[in-house]
């Protein structure tokens, strides 16, 4: 039997919201607790351990996956949204990619000009010695660490101004607030660079408030975000 109390709240979105950002915060510090019990003492789940372990690269990409986008995408199938108003769609795709492909451009950019020499995020893996397990989990490395975690943004964005009631077409109070939490979230894991992760979700956030469409802004942190090129690179070799 459906209880329909359960039902209002759960496709309520002040509950939407706010739980989607509990589940997000408390959810890591479940996963830090699991890998510490699970890892032993003397290891900690970085990089040189990841590159000795590929096999441990499952942790990261599923944690991305439960922590980031489970909660939007099952809030939005039950709610029964369409995808197109999350941008999921081929309006305006050409202006969304076109306006996209200048932030990757100005990123890449940054990067040179603070490294003192051409560089980019993405380190191509290879495919000699790849079985089809590491593939499928590199592919879903670049899929969590790139328009999954973009939609988490777009989907906060979006229903924090249904909320607030400020759908202004570009700049809105839904825009800054998912900005400014998910940039002092990640201050806590990433420093300084929490500004830069900053910088690049308004940058993305604008060009969804502008256009209307999600894909360039997905494609564009999947190049930007060299973690998950690091991710598929250990599991591709």
């Amino acid at each position: 039997m459906k209880h329909q109390g359960q039902e209002g709240l759960l496709e309520n979105r002040k509950f939407q919201v706010v739980a989607t950002w509990v589940w997000n915060l408390m959810g890591a510090l479940v996963v830090s607790v699991v890998v510490a019990a699970i890892l032993p003492s003397n290891i900690a789940l970085d990089r040189a351990a990841l590159r000795a372990q590929p096999r441990w690269a499952i942790i990261p990409i599923l944690s991305e996956i439960v922590l980031v986008g489970l909660l939007p995408v099952i809030f939005t199938v039950l709610s029964k949204e369409p995808a197109a108003q999350y941008g999921l769609t081929r309006k305006r795709l050409v202006s969304s990619l076109a306006l996209s492909a200048v932030v990757v451009v100005a990123y890449f950019a940054f990067l040179s000009i603070r490294a003192g020499h051409l560089t980019t995020s993405v380190t191509f893996p290879g495919l000699a010695h790849a079985t089809p397990g590491n593939i499928l989990l590199a592919l879903l490395a670049l899929l969590a660490y790139g328009p999954l975690e973009v939609f988490f943004v777009l989907w906060l964005i979006h229903n924090t101004d249904q909320i607030f009631k400020t759908q202004a077409p570009v700049w809105s109070l839904g825009l800054l607030l998912t900005i400014v939490i998910y940039g002092v979230l990640h201050a806590f894991s990433q420093g300084a660079n929490s500004i830069v992760i900053a910088a690049q979700f308004l940058a993305l956030g604008l060009i969804y408030k502008t256009t209307r469409n999600a894909v360039g802004p997905m494609l564009a942190f999947m190049v930007m975000n060299e973690y998950a090129w690091f991710l598929a690179k250990v599991l591709l070799p």
